[in-house]
Parts: structure tokens; sequence; C-alpha cells
């Protein structure tokens, strides 16, 4: 288990649009559970193809999200992989 800070969140506008279009969430849903929360407990997962990131799991309108992170080289910045139901 890991614990989390994130300060800032970096979402590109291709990863917007599927999380809004292909997944039904909004990034304002998300940045509200996300940035400036204490207490995120994810999982480092090293994926052979897409690299080493986390994975954090909150609720969104009562389901389980799963949101995926990459770290960057600022502390305390992610950038946002994908965030979807399951």
């Amino acid at each position: 288990m890991v614990t989390a800070r994130i300060t800032t969140l970096r979402v590109s506008h291709r990863t917007q649009q599927k999380i809004i279009q292909k997944h039904g969430l909004q990034l304002d849903e998300l940045e509200d559970l996300l940035v400036d929360v204490r207490g995120l407990n994810g999982r480092w997962d090293d994926d052979p193809t897409r690299g080493r990131r986390l994975l954090l799991e909150v609720f969104v309108r009562g389901r389980r999200v799963l949101v995926v992170l990459y770290p960057t080289d600022t502390l305390g910045t992610w950038n946002l992989g994908s965030a979807y139901f399951v």
C-alpha cells in the first residue's frame, strides 16, 4: 500500500475527453476526490508497456472508480492516465 499526495493533477485534452465520453466521469469530480486530499492509498503497478504507475481507488457517485496516475519529476504532481468505473 502506498500513500500518495496529489497537489497538481495534469490531464491532457485527450485523456479528459476519454474519461468524459467513454467512461462518463467529469474531471472536476476526480479533482475534488484527489487534489489536496490526505490519506489516498494506492498501489504501484509496473506495466511492461506503460511503465510504472499508481493505481488508486475512489468512489464517484457511490460507485468504485479506478484512477491511473503516472508520476512526474515534480513532487506532488501527477499525470492522469485514465479513470473508469469498475
